[in-house]
């Protein structure tokens, strides 16, 4: 099979394209014909030898948890799947090695969903991680009520524009940030309160418009100021979800009664389920994608590592 992979750890060099066996699932597990998968900056972050501490490698490595596909064989303990059956689906694994930016994919009978008749392959690709994502911390870790406040910061990334999406769904007041070219694009999605971070400071724009603190924060960016300021911008009582590191050591966490956790998704193929149900409903809508084909998976990785991709980058596999 085409396949996407690499044999060290590295920059986007490191990448090749070329020609390896097709894996075979195992008994709870489907193998997908993969249409097209979504590009997230953890598959760089991996690439680049982060992560060993959590998330181990067998090389070589294909890389990539988002897919969108066709099931084509269904291991011996499946039986809520068949052959033919058109999935969207999050292949995660704690230890890498069989991911999906290539022709073929084993992955969990339970971390699959049906795939929309409404979704191309490409739209469908580009939702799993970053929906799973979005709705855990906002929805589960941070119960998100009518009417309460949030933050989202980057909201023209790709976990930004799903989670404005749902976090409006949820009846929130959404606070983003945002550069001043993609300002449109984010109201677009939903967004109430826009914030250009490049000639303006979010910290100070959100104190004055909110003296009593936001209800919650999705703090998706990695900077140490950026870290401690959000606990600085929850009220008492408030949650704040960290989705690249750990919470800070503060005093007002504790004093204050902040709810804060370093949240990692969860694949779950019933959620995934739900979630699709309301794309398809159209209670949310789809963020803004740019297709790439497979050939081009370095410079893909070289615009994610960039970070200013708006929206989605999905790769396309091959047409089904």
């Amino acid at each position: 099979m085409k396949a996407a992979y690499y044999d060290t750890h590295g920059s986007s060099d490191v990448l090749k394209v070329g020609e390896l066996p097709i894996p075979q699932p195992s008994d709870d597990e489907v193998l997908v014909q993969v249409a097209a998968a979504g590009i997230n900056p953890i598959d760089r972050r991996l690439r680049n030898g982060e992560l060993t501490e959590y998330i181990s490698r067998t090389f070589p490595v294909i890389p990539g948890w988002d897919l969108a596909g066709r099931i084509t064989q269904v291991g011996a303990n499946v039986s809520q799947w068949n052959v033919g059956d058109e999935v969207v689906g999050l292949a995660f694994t704690w230890s890498i090695q069989h991911g999906t930016n290539a022709e073929y994919v084993p992955v969990s009978a339970d971390a699959i969903a049906k795939k929309p008749k409404s979704l191309s392959f490409e739209e469908a690709a580009a939702l799993p991680l970053v929906c799973l994502t979005a709705w855990q911390a906002l929805a589960e870790f941070g119960n998100l009520q009518p009417g309460q406040t949030v933050l989202i910061q980057a909201g023209s990334g790709g976990l930004g524009s799903v989670a404005i999406s749902i976090a409006k769904h949820l009846g929130a007041t959404v606070y983003t940030t945002c550069s001043q070219k993609n300002i449109e694009y984010v109201r677009a999605r939903g967004a109430d309160h826009v914030i250009d971070y490049q000639n303006a400071d979010y910290l100070s724009v959100i104190q004055n418009k909110e003296p009593d603190g936001l209800d919650m924060v999705l703090e998706s960016l990695l900077s140490d100021a950026t870290t401690q300021a959000a606990i600085n911008l929850v009220r008492r009582g408030g949650t704040v979800a960290y989705m690249n590191n750990e919470p800070p050591q503060m005093s007002a966490i504790d004093e204050n009664n902040i709810k804060t956790e370093f949240l990692h998704h969860r694949p779950d193929g019933d959620s995934l389920g739900q979630i699709m149900a309301l794309f398809e409903r159209g209670e949310l809508t789809i963020p803004h994608i740019e297709v790439v084909p497979l050939d081009d998976i370095r410079q893909a990785h070289e615009r994610s590592e960039a970070g200013h991709t708006k929206g989605k980058l999905v790769l396309h596999i091959q047409n089904l």
